[in-house]
């Protein structure tokens, strides 16, 4: 039963909980205020919402230590990330403050200010947003808040301001000549196969069959130091794919192979020491000899990969096609990444719809003239 008592100056309401022990939460100025807050925990939970004081009132920061970590079936490159994402931006907004207190306004006014003051991307902005959605939406699913501050906010899909841009063929050549003889390689994979930068790393000759002409795309180099491919395998299941394999990228790697040998366990690219080549090092490499060769500003070795799907669309590779090459999940994805290359504007579609119609009009005068 619901009832209230005095300790001190203050009051504590206390009423029991659904297995039958007892709750109790104090700072009630007088006996009334305390009965009635009593009364409504009770009430709550008849309706199977939970009340005790130690959960509902658990913080941002608590929360997530001691439950939501525990729920994570994710990647550890995945994890890692969320930590960074945590404890750059999420954590320090909302670490000390408890679930059921933040409201909808406080979710906005955070928005606001990583849109105007952090110099974050919107695509960054939108995934801290929405892993700040998803930890309240696991405590409201397990009983610790009542209802999420999200479900009242409307969450805008991030626009990505700047297209993907290929380079051009004289950049492409400007870019190789700007590296090192023995990474040069790295560009000329990227360049035709359209692999991410940590499966171009990863490329070993076991993968290459060069009777058959492909490559079986199916690991990506480690970001730990102590393993050389991804313990984990490649990103998602459309990740694992064989692709062509041109004759003449098998000439530049035979080539290479002939001049600087192998890495560790066959791979094509190694490190000045002969060990492995980590993304880290090679980012690097690629962000000098990128400026060295005059390409736009903040191009990375993910430009690579878009040079060589806009090389297939100029070749009239169908979309679906594109997919299973990049390894994509799924249609839209890669429509959303590549959909601006495609060739024809509005004006080119009314065009083609006035060559039918013209062609239409000759085949119907020729049949009447027979």
């Amino acid at each position: 039963m619901a009832s209230a008592r005095q300790k001190g100056k203050k009051w504590y309401a206390r009423w029991r909980l659904q297995d039958g022990r007892g709750a109790e939460k104090g700072g009630f100025l007088d006996r009334k205020s305390a009965l009635n807050y009593a009364k409504e925990q009770e009430v709550l939970e008849r309706k199977n919402i939970n009340t005790r004081p130690s959960e509902v009132n658990m913080t941002v920061f608590d929360f997530v230590d001691s439950v939501w970590k525990s729920t994570l079936t994710v990647r550890s490159q995945t994890k890692l990330d969320y930590q960074r994402a945590l404890n750059s931006h999420i954590l320090p907004k909302f670490g000390d403050t408890p679930m059921n207190k933040i409201k909808p306004a406080d979710i906005e006014s955070w928005m606001s200010e990583l849109e105007s003051s952090t110099g974050l991307a919107p695509r960054t902005i939108e995934k801290h947003v929405n892993l700040l959605a998803t930890i309240l939406k696991k405590a409201q699913e397990n009983g610790y808040i009542q209802k999420s501050p999200f479900a009242t906010i409307k969450r805008k899909k991030a626009k990505i301001l700047r297209k993907r841009i290929p380079l051009e063929n004289h950049e492409v050549k400007a870019l190789v000549k700007a590296l090192p003889p023995q990474y040069q390689i790295l560009v000329w994979i990227g360049y035709w196969t359209g692999m991410r930068p940590s499966e171009i790393l990863g490329v070993a000759w076991s993968q290459l069959d060069f009777e058959k002409g492909t490559i079986t795309i199916d690991r990506q180099i480690s970001a730990k130091t102590t393993e050389i491919w991804e313990a984990e395998g490649l990103k998602t299941d459309a990740s694992y794919r064989v692709i062509g394999f041109s004759k003449e990228l098998q000439r530049l790697i035979k080539e290479h192979v002939e001049l600087y040998g192998f890495g560790p366990e066959g791979l094509i690219l190694k490190n000045r020491l002969g060990g492995v080549l980590r993304y880290k090092d090679a980012a690097r490499l690629f962000r000098i000899a990128a400026k060295a060769a005059g390409l736009q500003e903040g191009q990375r070795m993910h430009v690579l990969r878009h040079t060589c799907v806009s090389l297939l669309i100029a070749q009239g590779v169908n979309i679906k096609a594109i997919q299973a090459w990049v390894g994509h999940s799924s249609i839209s994805q890669t429509l959303d990444t590549y959909g601006h290359l495609f060739p024809g504007s509005m004006t080119e579609l009314a065009e083609k719809l006035d060559e039918y119609a013209l062609l239409a009009a000759s085949e119907e005068f020729l049949k009447m003239a027979n």
